[in-house]
């Protein structure tokens, strides 16, 4: 039932408009709400500036009017993307601005005297503002008198047959001049691979095997370098002895074994015990002194048997056994005979003849056991048999059906 306010025409009209005034009231308020939001500027992201300075390391000059160019990697692993080339200024400056700081990698890339030279890697987190970064190029030289070879680490993976070796060896360019050999001409670093080296793996760019050995021509700048290859050795070859001859005067040689429990023993080494290396660990043997060009260090490891050494030694040591146990066997049933047993002579002509059979047969059952025809254990039973056999017909009064 209608109230009875709508029921007069009166009332319906003000109930009308009653009605309509909420609902215009509704699509003003949606109205007004979505004018805010489309009016509301979009929340910028954030921002930051890399301010370069480019300096001839060699003679402290700014590098005024030096091109370089700017990466930017969105991650570690992710792929490089070019973002600007430029020039520097008079001072050798120049600033990269408007960059999102939102946790990118940046790194600022230039070539001087055709030598590469980078940035670390530049991180800009949120916040960031402006980060000051200073880039070194230097002149060039062959002289390699400023190279010092701070440290030779070792990493030996031993097996049972074969050593896993990586080399990871640290020289110290201790001068103002890029050390660049001239591409070519067979200058570089070089070092001799030890006895009986096999699969090289080079794991560095500039690292190539020659007749002289191998070869590491990059350039190194001013700073530390790390030359890093692997390669196998087969233990037998080298009687289960690995040694290492320096090329260089080395201030300090580390070799890390793993399994850290090799009983191993060393030669101008120390034994430090065992050390954890991330999440691996190794036992730890290094100098205590220097180690001069043209001395070693050595590592003696356990000898293992090859497989068929182990074999051959222990079918000897059955077999040893087999015949101790037939021996004391044979001492305890071994039935009384008389003070002179039968002569082969005293067999009768059958006999005789049965007993070379049996000879023969025993002969061809060995044949054929050499030979892999039959098991150890049909051989044993069928041979014991033969034998039974012989030794009846030698008996005395004895009859061999």
């Amino acid at each position: 039932m209608r109230p009875e306010w709508i029921s007069s025409p009166s009332g319906l009209f003000v109930f009308c408009a009653v009605l309509l005034a909420r609902v215009s009231l509704a699509v003003c308020v949606v109205c007004a709400i979505c004018a805010v939001c489309l009016t509301r500027p979009a929340q910028a992201q954030e921002t930051a500036s890399i301010a370069l300075t480019v300096v001839n390391g060699t003679t402290g000059q700014p590098m005024a009017g030096h091109a370089v160019t700017l990466l930017r990697h969105s991650s570690e692993e992710g792929e490089e993307e070019t973002l600007a080339q430029v020039v520097t200024d008079r001072a050798g400056r120049y600033e990269f601005t408007g960059l999102t700081a939102d946790g990118s990698h940046y790194v600022v890339a230039t070539r001087y005297l055709e030598m590469p030279y980078l940035t670390g890697h530049i991180s800009l987190e949120p916040g960031a503002g402006r980060l000051d970064t200073l880039l070194h190029v230097f002149d060039i030289t062959t002289d390699e008198t400023a190279l010092v070879h701070s440290a030779v680490h070792l990493v030996i993976d031993a097996g049972p047959d074969i050593l896993n070796v990586t080399e990871i060896i640290v020289v110290e360019n201790r001068g103002s001049l890029t050390f660049a050999p001239l591409p070519g001409t067979g200058l570089g670093l070089v070092y001799s691979l030890p006895a009986a080296a096999f699969g090289l793996q080079p794991m560095v760019e500039g690292l190539q095997h020659t007749d002289r050995g191998l070869l590491f021509s990059a350039p190194i700048p001013p700073g530390a370098a790390r030359i890093v290859y692997a390669y196998n050795v087969d233990r037998a070859s080298i009687d289960h002895r690995f040694t290492r001859q320096m090329d260089y005067n080395v201030d300090r040689v580390q070799v890390l074994v793993s399994p850290s429990n090799e009983t191993v023993t060393a030669t101008n080494l120390t034994n430090d015990g065992v050390q954890q290396v991330g999440e691996d660990e190794y036992l730890l043997l290094s100098n205590r002194v220097g180690v001069g060009r043209g001395m070693s260090v050595e590592v003696a490891f356990p000898s293992v048997l090859i497989w068929q050494d182990a074999m051959k030694w222990g079918m000897l040591g059955f077999v040893v056994l087999i015949v101790a146990a037939g021996l004391v066997v044979g001492i305890r049933v071994k039935p009384e005979q008389p003070d002179e047993p039968p002569a082969r002579a005293d067999l009768s002509p059958e006999d005789e003849r049965k007993y070379t059979a049996i000879v023969q047969a025993m002969a061809a059952l060995d044949d054929r056991y050499e030979a892999g025809e039959l098991d150890e254990a049909s051989y044993h039973t069928r041979r014991d048999g033969l034998k039974d056999r012989a030794l009846r017909l030698r008996q005395p009064g004895s009859a061999d059906g």
